[in-house]
């Protein structure tokens, strides 16, 4: 039997933090007496993060800081009526992000996180045939220390002190004043009689060295009550043909961990949408009785897949199934709020960020909702993984035994879905660290703590995959991929075509921030109105946002595997109305930037090489088939469409290459337009297109140095 406690939820804030001096996990009689101030009890409609319950701008303001200055209480009252019970289990998905949990008057236990489920044996203290009480402390408060107590810089050196992303990252990504708190996901009470999983049941597999053939495990750790004759049960279906492809049975007799061993051959692969078939088999394993009731079962799905990484000084590349794996990857981060995200928004994105081209999405400082990942194991979509160490945290060994142990957990939530390739252990670690700025020294979190243990505990944990240590340490041997903000954060007297010669192994974050158009401003009227002065500028702005993301696309595939393997533009979409890295923005309406990437991030591209002159063009195909036999075509124009240069050449194009077409070295004039096109035979495979190639747009005025920390938006030169 399965209670879901989705509804009949009340809450009320503690302004003192007196409830638990006041017993209020035993009654609350005291709530309307004049002396203890407490409020009142207010229902809800529905468990999400408390902000989008109460608040009428959930995504900015000041008045939102209330939220985190006191904790929350929880009350649900329920009614069971099945006395024959030998367990009683309550699982929480999601609380953010400390809580107490007590149950009929009795302390259950503690949690910290927000993204891992967690769950307590209730048995003892549940009541049969009448009301029981559940009551729940929650918090996630506010960081007072910044590093060297530098007022200035508490943007970037605010002392993190809790394990989530999701907070006081107020740089214009997350507003200064969002901090989510509350229980979201589902709460559930699950009965049990004679025989239960003890734990998440395991299934893991080792590939052959021709991955052809897989070798599997079953694990799982089973509670008997009494003399029961009780059956385990392990199957593997696979997904597409629905054949059973391994079933086996196993008698249990007491409270042990079983493990079943076998050879599955013929294995189908798992791979990304562009280098094969996102191929998945499902796993069960349950519990039966000697009836043939089943008493317990759990399910995944699984996909068969082999991913590494060369490093080393000339290369960082991913192998996916033996074969070298080009990223063209974008970073996301759905809502500022994981509550308000659901399947279909879920669904929506994902089939989105496929059909730019990008086949690796990677999840940025923040662990997503389970849909997410199942729906990229479904459509083909690889995933990089941050944890949520950003920039400035404690440099102590007490927060570094909670941080790993915190992303042990989430290693551990999410290590079975095939669509899950790499983790990284940190994000710009050491980038904001004035201490090592100051001593020249490297930075505390890569060489002291946390980074040594947490880098090899994650190894430890999760042999199958590739951990980055320190995403953007390009040097580091256990990292080795960059970000580049040249023409953006790295300020205004840069620009995007400064990146001309340079090279880089694997840049994992490269954007510009973009406003959305007025028609979408609008709707948030208070951020509309900030930023109204500047609504003749926005398509400007998004014409740069669009010129430097093509220049960078191109500029990364036209140095396939010489050195670059690939790339993640940041931000897929805006996480929220004040929030403006994305190709799309909160409403999801695109703007000019989504043209770069649906011209430039194609598995077959054809490209120009720029800045003082027209230097070459060049194809590039990333996926593994020969494309074959094509004729590429370019056509140098000025603005009045009369030619100034004009070619044409066959080349052969094969699996997962790059070719140059062309040498030009020439500059062909002030006023420059280029067509290009890729044929085979009569059919366009790829075309693109550049307009007064030699006058690029200049950086935008003002960007990125004023903001509105109220409001979380950057201002530009309004």
């Amino acid at each position: 039997m399965e209670i879901c406690l989705e509804k009949n939820w009340f809450v009320l804030q503690d302004i003192h933090d007196a409830g638990e001096q006041l017993h209020l996990y035993n009654n609350d009689d005291f709530l309307t007496m004049i002396g203890p101030q407490m409020s009142e009890w207010e229902a809800i409609p529905e468990l999400k993060h408390l902000q989008l319950l109460f608040s009428k701008t959930p995504y900015w303001g000041r008045e939102l800081r209330y939220f985190n200055d006191a904790p929350w209480w929880y009350k649900n009252e329920f009614f069971i009526d099945d006395a024959t019970a030998d367990c009683y289990i309550i699982t929480f998905t999601n609380v953010d992000y400390y809580c107490k949990v007590w149950l009929n008057g009795v302390f259950i236990g503690a949690h910290e996180g927000y993204s891992a489920p967690f769950s307590y044996t209730v048995t003892p203290h549940v009541k049969t045939g009448c009301k029981n009480r559940l009551i729940v402390k929650v918090w996630s408060p506010w960081d007072a220390k910044v590093d060297q107590d530098n007022q200035m810089r508490r943007t970037t050196d605010v002392f993190r002190n809790m394990v989530k992303g999701t907070y006081e990252h107020s740089d214009t990504f997350i507003p200064r004043d969002v901090n989510p708190v509350g229980i979201y996901g589902s709460v559930t009470l699950k009965s049990f009689r004679q025989a239960w999983f003890l734990a998440k049941p395991e299934f893991s597999y080792t590939l052959s060295d021709h991955l052809k053939d897989a070798a599997i495990s079953f694990k799982a750790s089973v509670e008997i009550c009494g003399a029961s004759s009780v059956t385990l049960h392990m199957e593997c279906i696979d997904n597409y043909t629905k054949d059973k492809v391994f079933k086996a049975a196993c008698p249990v007799s007491r409270k042990d961990t079983y493990l079943t061993e076998d050879l599955l051959k013929d294995v189908n692969l798992w791979s990304t949408w562009d280098q094969g078939t996102p191929y998945t088999y499902q796993i069960a394993m349950w519990l039966e009785d000697g009836d043939g009731r089943v008493l317990d079962k759990y399910t995944e799905i699984t996909g068969f897949r082999k991913v590494e990484m060369i490093r080393d000084e000339n290369q960082t590349t991913f192998l996916l199934n033996q074969h070298q794996f080009y990223v063209r990857g974008t970073a996301y981060f759905a809502d500022n709020y994981l509550s308000a995200m659901s399947l279909n928004r879920y669904r929506r994105d994902i089939l989105a960020i496929k059909s730019c081209g990008f086949n690796i999405i990677r999840v940025h400082v923040h662990v997503d909702l389970p849909a997410f990942y199942e729906l990229c194991t479904e459509m083909g979509i690889g995933i990089m993984h941050d944890s949520e160490y950003n920039w400035a945290h404690p440099f102590t060994d007490e927060f570094a035994q909670r941080f790993i142990q915190l992303y042990l957990e989430t290693v551990d939530m999410l290590k079975n879905h095939p669509s899950l390739l790499c983790w990284i252990c940190m994000n710009e670690p050491g980038l904001l660290d004035t201490e090592a700025s100051a001593t020249r020294s490297h930075s505390r979190s890569m060489d002291v703590t946390p980074g040594p243990i947490l880098y090899e505990s994650v190894c430890r944990h999760d042999p199958t995959r590739p951990v980055i240590k320190g995403s953007f340490c390009a040097d580091d041997p256990d990292s080795g991929d960059s970000h580049n903000y040249l023409g953006s954060l790295r300020g205004e007297a840069t620009h995007y075509s400064d990146i001309y010669g340079t090279f880089e192994k694997l840049n994992t974050e490269y954007g510009f921030d973009a406003p959305p158009y007025g028609e979408s401003l609008i709707k948030a009227p208070a951020v509309y109105e900030r930023l109204r002065k500047m609504m003749p500028d926005i398509p400007q702005i998004q014409n740069y946002q669009y010129q430097l993301l093509k220049y960078y696309t191109e500029h990364y595939r036209m140095q396939k595997y010489t050195p670059n393997s690939g790339y993640v533009q940041f931000l897929f979409s805006d996480i929220g109305p004040t929030s403006y890295y994305g190709l799309y923005d909160w409403w999801g309406i695109p703007k000019k930037g989504l043209n770069a990437m649906l011209e430039s991030n194609m598995p077959i591209g054809i490209f120009l090489k720029y800045r003082n002159q027209i230097d070459a063009v060049y194809a590039v195909n990333d996926f593994q088939e020969d494309v074959g036999l094509c004729t590429a075509v370019w056509h140098i124009t000025d603005s009045c469409r009369n030619t100034l240069g004009r070619g044409e050449s066959e080349i052969y194009l094969g699996k997962d290459e790059k070719v140059l077409i062309a040498e030009l070295g020439e500059r062909f004039g002030d006023d420059v337009d280029v067509f290009l096109l890729l044929k085979k035979g009569s059919n366009i495979i790829a075309h693109n297109h550049y307009e007064d190639i030699y006058h690029m747009p200049p950086h935008p005025a003002g960007h990125p140095a004023r903001m509105s920390h109220e409001f979380g938006i950057r201002l530009y030169s309004s």
